[in-house]
């Protein structure tokens, strides 16, 4: 396979005498350049060219080993060019931080080559990144590298870390199916899948997502974690390969290493269930829910989520128009149940109807209250950025245990970029209270939702009746 190296100079590499050849194992002393060059030879990868430091190159010049990604990937896509398998020592030779990575590992993938580490330890690239690099260069203490015993440990199959639902670890380290749990699983791809169609036709498929997590929280069912069943957590069982009997971990992948959960018939026609039901996405031009992260639930006090519903419909005429409604509901809402039983109604409210009634409650605030507000602005945008840092933090981890694929990082990555940029726009010095308020109502989103969040403490949403709590 052709490959290319990519590497940087080490702030220090322990001495080895020029000119000699030494076994590769992590921490054995060889230069970046050798390494890659041993990893080449040993599994027969043709390398086509270096992007190296140039000499005298500081280790830390992140500047100039930006430049280097730009012109690698610029080899890849110029007029004639040919795609290659990218070798890096580990991921800290690529990236100073662990969004830089993921960015790169994600504009790589689409372009269609990957990034591998030479270091045997840790070969997946994104593996690597998660134990040696932090988020916004906050590097944290680079761990020891992980020993040969649990790679050996990883190519035997035996248990690494959390088993996924469905299955435990045995007493010899490999995974064992989990009677009831097993059922669970395979009910879920069954019933996903839906109904055989012949070959080359396209699945019909069964419920969808949310349909099946809503089925399985009406009987009871809670997930190994002991929360209710979510379109996400569904998800996340139907991308997971374990249960076709394959082990994956730290780079390792070993077929029929434990028993499967799972028929690959089924588990192929779920896949091209989900392929044929995810739509084109194109990039979300709505603009952010001005209460979101201060509205919560007058029932059970979770904060109320952003939720967007498309309808589209035919004309007389055969035109056809469409039309988006915005809401905040309760996460906890059970929509069919309560226009079935005669149950507490947790919250929903049309999302412009909400935010002009908490409008014209700050609005209406009497001098005293005014006179008594705290507004913290640089605060709330705080907790804005470490809860996105939280998130992306979340999802790497998945990933990175082979749950989901590069793809899944796109949105909390972005979400993180934007929860910086909202953040480094905005001063933390005392602020103009009449300016806030005259900012609740501008037309800039973005504004109104920073002065609201500055302000409000919380709102209180019930059915038909709120309650705006000042920061005091």
């Amino acid at each position: 396979m052709r490959a290319v190296g990519f590497h940087s100079e080490p702030a220090q590499i322990a001495g080895a005498p020029q000119g000699t050849e030494h076994e590769f194992t992590s921490g054995n002393g060889l230069h970046p350049r050798a390494e890659i060059e041993l990893y080449c030879r040993r599994n027969s990868h043709q390398l086509v060219t270096w992007y190296e430091p140039a000499e005298n190159e500081p280790p830390n010049d992140f500047d100039a080993r930006h430049d280097r990604y730009r012109k690698m990937v610029a080899s890849f896509t110029g007029p004639g060019a040919r795609l290659a398998l990218v070798l890096v020592p580990d991921a800290s030779h690529f990236a100073e931080d662990l969004e830089t990575l993921v960015s790169r590992l994600i504009e790589l993938d689409r372009l269609g080559t990957e990034v591998r580490c030479t270091d045997p330890d840790r070969p997946d690239a994104l593996q690597s990144g998660e134990e040696l690099l932090g988020l916004g260069g906050r590097s944290p203490q680079r761990q020891a590298r992980i020993r040969d015993a649990i790679v050996a440990k990883a190519s035997r199959g035996e248990v690494l870390g959390r088993t996924p639902f469905g299955y435990r670890s045995g007493a010899d380290g490999l995974m064992k199916p989990v009677p009831g749990e097993a059922d669970v699983v395979n009910e879920i791809f069954t019933k996903y899948a839906g109904p055989w169609r012949a070959k080359g036709s396209k699945p019909l498929g069964g419920p969808g997502m949310r349909a099946i997590a809503r089925a399985l929280n009406d009987r009871g069912l809670l997930t190994r974690t002991g929360r209710p069943w979510s379109a996400l957590a569904i998800s996340g069982i139907l991308k997971n390969r374990t249960y076709l009997g394959t082990y994956t971990r730290y780079g390792v992948r070993i077929a029929g290493s434990h028993e499967p959960l799972v028929e690959r018939e089924i588990f192929n026609r779920a896949e091209a269930v989900t392929d044929m039901r995810s739509p084109v996405r194109k990039r979300p031009t709505e603009p952010p829910y001005l209460l979101g992260g201060v509205a919560r639930c007058d029932l059970c006090g979770r904060g109320l989520f952003g939720l967007t519903r498309r309808r589209s419909w035919k004309r007389t005429d055969g035109s056809v128009t469409s039309r988006s409604y915005r809401y905040y509901e309760c996460p906890s809402r059970d929509a069919r149940r309560e226009r079935t039983e005669d149950v507490a109604r947790h919250s929903s409210w049309r999302a412009e109807e909400l935010e002009q009634a908490v409008i014209r409650d700050i609005s209406g605030w009497s001098e005293r209250i005014r006179r008594k507000l705290r507004p913290a602005r640089g605060s709330s945008l705080a907790d804005e950025v470490a809860e996105a840092e939280r998130e992306f933090n979340r999802a790497v981890r998945a990933v990175a245990a082979a749950y989901g694929t590069l793809q899944d990082l796109v949105a909390p990555l972005k979400n993180l970029e934007d929860a910086r940029a909202d953040a480094g726009e905005k001063k933390a010095d005392e602020m103009d209270i009449e300016q806030l308020f005259l900012d609740v109502k501008s037309k800039n989103i973005s504004k109104a939702k920073s002065a609201i969040s500055a302000m409000v403490e919380r709102v209180i949403a019930g059915e038909g009746t709120i309650e705006v709590i000042p920061r005091y």
